[in-house]
């Protein structure tokens, strides 16, 4: 051990530990200036998908596009907002390798749930990755993030109760109506659920089309309500 721990600070001396979304040094993984630069959600937001709200008091409204469409989840948290530092930190963590992102973003996700009015979740499930991408990529980024977040709020997580069994293409390059048809379909559950309320885990939300086929094949395995949290929401025009 002491060994290990003389190698370790050698390289540490050679090669500084560097914040992994700056690369700027710092803090490892994530530099004070970077998390401060985040854009965090503010109330008053959707009660439904929790995309903030403009002009509106916090009480119980819902965003024009959620009253015209149909959506499994009970109600969707994020963090903050899907752009500037926060959208290039859950890049490093899906496209650069940048795993241990998932302990701070994950804990701003916690943070989050626990100050939301919402019903209380038994189960922490997160959003599956299709095996070939998982392979392709070496992890799931959600199912990092849902740990992180099942060891703050004291909650179980299950990985191995929904499964995608086809891939998708992009949804950012897509419609509304191809976003909703890609994902259809797209998922399954090899689990039965016995009523608990489900906290379904995932990175970004944006259209919520992916975390509402989720929630959709989850209930209909016994999930009583599915909460949906994020790390970051997609504010579309």
């Amino acid at each position: 051990m002491g060994l290990v721990l003389a190698l370790r600070g050698l390289l540490e001396l050679v090669f500084p530990p560097a914040c992994q979304v700056c690369r700027n040094g710092g803090t490892f993984p994530l530099c004070a200036t970077c998390r401060c630069a985040f854009r965090l959600v503010r109330p008053p937001v959707c009660q439904k998908c929790g995309k903030p709200l403009q002009g509106q008091p916090d009480l119980l409204f819902t965003c024009i596009p959620c009253r015209h469409r149909r959506l499994y989840f009970a109600a969707a948290r994020a963090a903050g907002i899907y752009d500037g530092t926060l959208r290039d930190a859950i890049h490093a963590l899906k496209f650069r390798s940048g795993r241990a992102l998932a302990a701070p973003l994950g804990s701003l996700m916690a943070a989050c749930a626990a100050g939301a009015r919402l019903p209380a979740a038994q189960l922490v499930i997160p959003v599956p990755l299709h095996r070939r991408r998982l392979r392709e990529r070496g992890y799931n980024q959600s199912e990092l993030l849902a740990a992180e977040v099942s060891d703050r709020l004291g909650l179980p997580v299950r990985s191995d109760v929904l499964l995608r069994r086809q891939t998708t293409e992009a949804q950012s390059a897509l419609t509304l109506e191809e976003r909703r048809a890609n994902v259809h379909g797209a998922f399954i559950a090899a689990r039965a659920l016995d009523g608990q309320t489900v906290l379904l885990v995932d990175d970004v939300l944006s259209t919520g089309f992916t975390a509402s086929e989720c929630a959709r094949v989850l209930r209909q395995v016994g999930a009583g309500q599915v909460i949906v949290l994020t790390a970051a929401i997609a504010v579309l025009d």
